[in-house]
């Protein structure tokens, strides 16, 4: 891991001059890195290990937008996929989903979760994180902690957003194995 010991701007200069000097010239480069954002933004392709075994391999777009288990969906991502038993659930979260399997996970990416939705799943606000252009909400969805991030705006601990969320954005895995479960129609 090269860039691991510089500060946080050198690293982001440092990671667009290695991809720009491998494109320059062709190379097939082989970079392993426990960092996320240098898998991101460097690579054509990720191969995505967990304890020595393959979980997934793609492009990075290809994981981040449907990755195959429940470590890769927490590991790809800033902040990673909000990943919930579904048990913990309130039934208005899972409208549309039919029937699922008692061990299931269900994963929401936090920037795909829209506030104050009329008629929406009402979550409480435990926490608000200001990141300048946007903000990252700590909410209870049911006995389920939620990350949301949002453009910045008024939220104070104890307010209750009402949550909405395209059903294409859910993400379901099996807890047991922890694979994703096939789409459901």
């Amino acid at each position: 891991e090269p860039l691991s010991n510089l500060d946080a701007k050198l690293r982001a200069e440092m990671r667009v001059e290695i991809r720009a000097l491998q494109e320059r010239l062709g190379l097939t480069m082989v970079y392993v890195t426990h960092d996320q954002v240098e898998a991101m933004t460097m690579a054509d392709q990720i191969v995505v290990l967990n304890e020595g075994r393959v979980q997934q391999i793609g492009t990075p777009r290809e994981i981040y937008a449907r990755p195959a288990t429940a470590f890769c969906a927490r590991f790809i991502g800033t902040p990673p996929m909000n990943l919930m038993p579904l048990c913990d659930l309130p039934p208005a979260a899972l409208a549309g989903l039919g029937a699922l399997p008692a061990d299931t996970l269900v994963g929401l990416r936090p920037e795909d979760i829209a506030t104050d939705v009329p008629f929406g799943v009402p979550a409480t606000v435990t926490g608000v994180e200001y990141l300048g252009a946007d903000q990252l909400i700590s909410c209870r969805l049911g006995e389920a902690p939620l990350l949301v991030r949002q453009a910045v705006r008024q939220g104070a601990p104890g307010e209750t957003l009402r949550l909405g969320w395209d059903a294409d954005c859910l993400h379901l895995f099996d807890a047991l194995t922890g694979k994703r479960l096939p789409a459901r129609p």
